[in-house]
């Protein structure tokens, strides 16, 4: 993720939806001025000294334009109310010349099987969205100006216990999951993508 990011001394760096700010904490140990953008203060408390904490929401980021040399968005729009909404704030925050980079799950081509899987990673946790579609991302952000410069899709397999047991949900749900994955282990397309402004002038 680091080398995607390609962090340079004096950058101002923004990570959205950062949650205990490990990108953050990493991007400030680089030598970038790291800054923390989480909706729950709870997760903010994690964060590793160094980096300024903030308490937002994606959609509506209380940032001036253009504030920022770098914005991470990592396995965060899948949480986000309006995916469309959170990208136009990205693109508005960003400084001529200054770089996006975002990671997430790609939700399944076939609509069924997407889905499905929806209903799986809600009962898992009530507070996800919906998984980004297949190039639905970088479209947005083309369409605010920035262009791709590199792209990374993988496999991430999951054994399903340990998955589940993260979310701690009752027997009941971890049972309803099981059923509806049928297998003791899953696979998700995982997609990252890094996108640049224009300079000034």
């Amino acid at each position: 993720m680091l080398e995607m990011c390609e962090p340079r001394p004096g950058d101002r760096a923004l990570d959205v939806g950062a949650g205990p700010g490990l990108l953050s904490g990493a991007l400030a140990q680089a030598g970038v001025k790291a800054v923390a953008l989480d909706a729950s203060a709870a997760m903010l408390e994690h964060v590793p000294p160094g980096v300024e904490r903030v308490v937002g929401e994606a959609e509506a980021m209380p940032f001036a334009d253009g504030s920022f040399d770098l914005v991470t968005v990592v396995n965060t729009l899948h949480h986000v109310r309006d995916v469309e909404a959170t990208i136009a704030e990205v693109a508005r925050v960003l400084a001529a010349g200054g770089r996006v980079v975002v990671q997430d799950y790609l939700a399944d081509p076939d609509p069924e099987a997407a889905e499905r899987w929806e209903r799986v990673e809600r009962l898992r946790d009530p507070g996800h969205g919906r998984l980004p579609r297949e190039g639905e991302v970088a479209r947005l952000l083309v369409g605010h100006g920035l262009v791709c410069e590199r792209e990374q899709r993988w496999q991430s397999t999951w054994q399903l216990e340990p998955w589940i047991a993260m979310a701690e949900p009752s027997a009941e749900t971890a049972a309803e999951i099981r059923s509806l994955v049928g297998a003791d282990a899953f696979s998700l397309t995982a997609w990252r993508g890094r996108f640049a402004a224009a300079a000034a002038g």
